[in-house]
């Protein structure tokens, strides 16, 4: 599935994809998704490590309703706030 962005480039930029495109005959679109995938993939075995975190951490993410989140997010909230009330008391 693809999801609709927008991003701001250069004149140069703009240029060189439009080149990429009409030497690979493909769209300006395609290029840039293309040049994404080239320049994101993780070079070493550090980046492997950390993106292969990220990927566990991400589905745990996805596992776990927006409710608990929510709630979760609002219980901590209310332990910070009333951590700063009980250290403003002599």
């Amino acid at each position: 599935m693809l999801k609709k962005t927008t991003v701001y480039l250069s004149d140069e930029d703009v240029s060189l994809l439009r080149k990429k495109a009409a030497v690979q005959h493909i769209t300006v679109a395609e290029a840039i998704r293309m040049s994404i995938q080239e320049a994101c993939q993780p070079k070493t075995k550090e980046e492997k490590a950390i993106w292969n975190s990220l990927d566990k951490i991400w589905t745990k993410m996805a596992e776990t309703s927006t409710t608990r989140v929510e709630s979760a997010v609002n219980r901590a909230v209310k332990e910070v706030r009333g951590g700063k009330k009980t250290r403003r008391r002599p």
